[in-house]
């Protein structure tokens, strides 16, 4: 099976933050997956700043669930959201339909837009293109759909943060050998309030698969058997997008994650987190100019 058809049969399965929605359906379901991302990721809003492109023409690329698309239509751009994979783009569709919000929604490769050249104003991702086979070829692909001038935003895990060193590549390097003894899933879920059959799947491939780098970090990032994850310091972003031919480059750090320090992370105040998020944060934005 080839890399790209795991990637997208890996988010068809696990569409991104599916799973905190608590209800069955519906809108209420999207109305609390909404709420959670806003919750927990406060800066998006702010740094996205979904109100500033009324009559523009916006690209996401990877738009999940819809959820910040949402409010890129809601503030009256003309929206257009792409994902790789067909279970995302179904939930994408189906809640821009409940809201009744205009949008267009396909499922499509972003390594090959099917889009006329210089037809966008500004594309968005957010915690997309680090899971890519080719992220070269998607900022391409973008700067050549976007007009001149036009605008990008762009998240990227952040390899100088606290999250890629001190706890993928230290804490949970040390910490997966307590998985080893057959109980330790479900001792370690009621300590820890981690979920158990996450635990159980780590365990499994510690004890069963051959781990490069490359695949340590991919399953420490969105789950055991998330397929490819990359990580970018600034440096590195500054060379490709230079490369890529994007101008006005510019990128800073935003978001500590609290809750993956179990009932220590309760402990530290928001206002701190947010202090360590400007500092060495899990989220790399990057904004250019076409």
């Amino acid at each position: 099976m080839g890399q790209l058809v795991q990637i997208e049969q890996f988010w068809s399965s696990n569409p991104c933050g599916s799973w905190s929605g608590k209800s069955e359906e519906g809108i209420k379901y999207f109305n609390e997956v909404e709420e959670y991302r806003y919750k927990t990721i406060k800066h998006i809003p702010v740094v996205a700043r979904f109100n500033e492109f009324a009559n523009k023409k916006v690209l996401e690329v990877g738009c999940g669930l819809g959820t910040d698309g949402k409010q890129f239509a809601k503030n009256g751009a003309i929206y257009t959201g792409i994902n790789l994979d067909e279970g995302s783009t179904i939930l994408a569709k189906e809640n821009f339909s409940l809201f009744n919000l205009k949008g267009e929604i396909s499922q499509m490769n972003a390594e090959k837009l099917k889009f006329d050249d210089k037809t966008f104003d500004h594309v968005y991702s957010c915690g997309v293109i680090h899971h890519t086979e080719s992220p070269e070829k998607i900022f391409r692909e973008i700067l050549r759909v976007l007009k001149p001038g036009g605008t990008i935003r762009i998240m990227l895990y952040n390899k100088s943060s606290i999250n890629y060193h001190f706890e993928i590549m230290f804490l949970r390097k040390i910490f997966r050998y307590l998985l080893i003894p057959s109980f330790s899933p479900k001792m370690i879920s009621k300590l820890t309030g981690f979920d158990r059959k996450k635990l159980e799947r780590h365990r499994s491939i510690l004890l069963s698969e051959k781990m490069t780098k490359e695949k340590w970090i991919s399953i420490n990032t969105d789950g055991p058997d998330c397929p490819m994850a990359r990580v970018y310091t600034k440096k590195d972003v500054m060379k490709i997008f230079s490369e890529t031919g994007f101008k006005e480059i510019k990128t800073y750090v935003r978001f500590f994650d609290k809750s993956h320090y179990s009932f220590l992370g309760k402990l530290i105040p928001d206002s701190v987190a947010e202090r360590i998020g400007k500092w060495a944060g899990w989220s790399r934005w990057i904004e250019a100019v076409a």
